[in-house]
């Protein structure tokens, strides 16, 4: 009998230890390569110093975006070929991965979906969603507001609110402020990045700045929303609300 109430014993401090010491999840749900950088970039950088268990997830391989024709052109002028829709999608995913990891997220936890850029919907998203849950009971949720004007960024804080309602996801998530509407949209809290961390960021951000073609590196990120990375260096923070 006393034997069998020692390993009774055991046990329970084995799943009470597991329980204290697991690392809190943290889950990043970026619509398209740089989102996750430019508005989401302080709040992971923190997460990671942190030591929570961040992951970051890339929604879309942003075929829709207007750079693939600024990226060609370019490319025309220095005598290079142009390249296809599919070589587009695969050199974001290129920069996304080398954006995130340089903010200290492990590659095992950078995980890439193919939701139809520029169509994708909140129903869409709830489906990874519900699965990021299943595997992660009671992680902690980040999206874009469903206020952003953006129908993609929206459709992805639509979905976490649209969750949490149904009693899905039950922990308290965070709806991110675009950085091209920290002027225009209102917000409860947001993560700075300290001076010991800006070089980190800068490094995040500079990903997004490589022009090598002959390494399938086509400056993507930068070509595309250029402001938005002076921004995120003016601000050096990530706002959101609950």
């Amino acid at each position: 009998m006393k034997r069998l109430l020692s390993i009774f014993v055991i046990i329970a401090l084995f799943i009470g230890g597991y329980f204290l010491f697991k690392k809190e999840t943290v889950i990043f749900y970026s619509p398209h390569a740089d989102d996750e950088v430019l508005s989401m970039g302080g709040s992971i950088i923190n997460a990671v110093e942190e030591d929570k268990n961040v992951i970051v997830i890339l929604l879309s391989k942003g075929l829709a975006s207007s750079a693939y024709h600024k990226v060609n052109t370019k490319l025309q002028e220095e005598g290079y070929n142009n390249i296809s829709p599919e070589e587009f999608g695969e050199a974001r995913i290129k920069e996304f991965k080398k954006s995130v990891e340089t903010m200290g997220v492990k590659p095992e936890n950078i995980h890439i979906y193919d939701l139809p850029d520029a169509e994708f919907t909140p129903d869409m998203v709830k489906e990874i969603m519900i699965d990021m849950e299943k595997a992660h009971p009671g992680a902690t949720h980040h999206v874009m507001t469903y206020h952003d004007p953006h129908p993609d960024h929206a459709s992805t804080g639509k979905a976490l609110k649209a969750l949490q309602k149904e009693g899905t996801i039950k922990k308290a998530g965070y709806y991110h402020i675009p950085i091209q509407q920290f002027e225009n949209l209102s917000y409860t809290g947001k993560d700075e990045i300290s001076k010991e961390h800006a070089e980190k960021y800068q490094n995040a951000l500079d990903a997004y700045g490589e022009w090598a073609p002959e390494k399938d590196i086509f400056q993507i990120g930068q070509i595309s929303v250029t402001d938005y990375f002076e921004n995120a260096i003016k601000y050096l923070e990530s706002r959101w609300h609950h």
